[in-house]
Formats: structure tokens, sequence, C-alpha cells
């Protein structure tokens, strides 16, 4: 079943997008290779999250959170 949403896709949705086969989705979620979040059972991709994935040849980019800088008097 497809995710129908502009934002959220399932597994066949993230194939179908990416025009992978869902065996290799499957292999990159195990692997951790492709950008995924479970909820419960199911396992949903944020396109943004995919896009990104591909424009950084199949990277997982995270953002760090900025740290804050102190000067010492």
């Amino acid at each position: 079943m497809k995710v129908r949403n502009d934002n959220i896709l399932d597994i066949p949705g993230v194939a179908e997008y990416t025009t992978l086969s869902k065996s290799t989705i499957y292999k990159m979620i195990n692997l951790n290779t492709i950008p995924y979040h479970k909820i419960g059972t199911r396992t949903l991709f944020f396109v943004e999250e995919i896009d990104n994935w591909v424009k950084n040849d199949g990277l997982i980019v995270t953002k760090l959170p900025e740290l804050r800088i102190f000067k010492i008097k």
C-alpha cells in the first residue's frame, strides 16, 4: 500500500520513486544505507531525505546541531 502523501512514501512508493527494486530497498534498509523511519511495523521514507540521499550519491547526510561558543573573559 503506497502512502498517499506528497512528503511520505512506503517501500513500494520509494521503490517506484527511485526506480530501484523493492528487494534492493529492503537490502539497503538492512545495511542502513538509505534514510528511513520505523513506526511500529511500518517503514516510511521522507521524500526530502530521499532527494538529499540521491543528491549526495547515496550517502546519508545528517545536519548536526550548532554548538554554542562561549567566550571566557
